[in-house]
């Protein structure tokens, strides 16, 4: 099924704000203890489930492409790249390893080039984790060509495998708000051009 870039756009807004808004921790304080020993600690957040691969879709007419599953051992063997970044909910530097979002596109015929330049500023993408967590990124920043920084699908965290399968990391962002957990789609979709 095909949709539309505006009902593609409407249909993930609600959705995104909620999952959002579910995923940070609330501000609250824990409340206080009646004994004298340290406050119990606010409960964490369930575990999610863990992605086992990545689908990558596309929503546009000038280059329509078929959806592609890249499995672990696949984004593997693709060119990796090494990104230490801090981690904005712990303070501490990790090490990250996994291809560019870039290579990911690259692989499925998304290519940096002359005839797709238009396309990749006209562009974004919609990144989603496996608990529906959204964020946006717009593909320039995606590309190496545009931007200094380097989006990762991360395979490992300092050396060992993500708990939660693959994770995108940016390591440019300030905060780790996009840094979606157990990530499984990324969508590519076009602004569309005004006539």
């Amino acid at each position: 099924m095909k949709l539309t870039l505006i009902t593609l756009a409407f249909s993930l807004a609600p959705l995104s704000l909620a999952a959002q808004t579910d995923a940070m921790p609330p501000e609250t304080a824990a409340p206080a203890s009646s004994s004298s020993s340290s406050q119990m600690p606010m409960p964490a957040k369930p575990p999610i489930a863990p992605s086992k691969d990545l689908t990558v879709v596309t929503n546009t007419q000038e280059l329509p492409l078929v959806p592609r599953t890249f499995s672990i051992e696949m984004l593997k063997a693709l060119p990796q790249q090494t990104v230490t970044a801090v981690d904005g909910h712990t303070g501490k530097p990790s090490t990250f390893t996994g291809p560019l979002v870039s290579d990911v596109f690259g692989a499925t015929g998304l290519a940096s080039d002359d005839k797709t330049h238009s396309l990749i500023l006209r562009g974004f993408v919609i990144a989603e984790g496996t608990d529906r967590y959204r964020v946006v990124y717009s593909m320039a920043e995606l590309e190496s060509t545009f931007s200094s920084g380097k989006v990762i699908v991360a395979i490992t965290r300092d050396g060992k495998p993500i708990a939660s399968g693959l994770q995108l990391v940016d390591n440019l962002d300030v905060k780790p708000a996009r840094w979606v957990q157990a990530i499984h789609i990324l969508a590519f979709a076009t602004v569309p051009v005004s006539k």
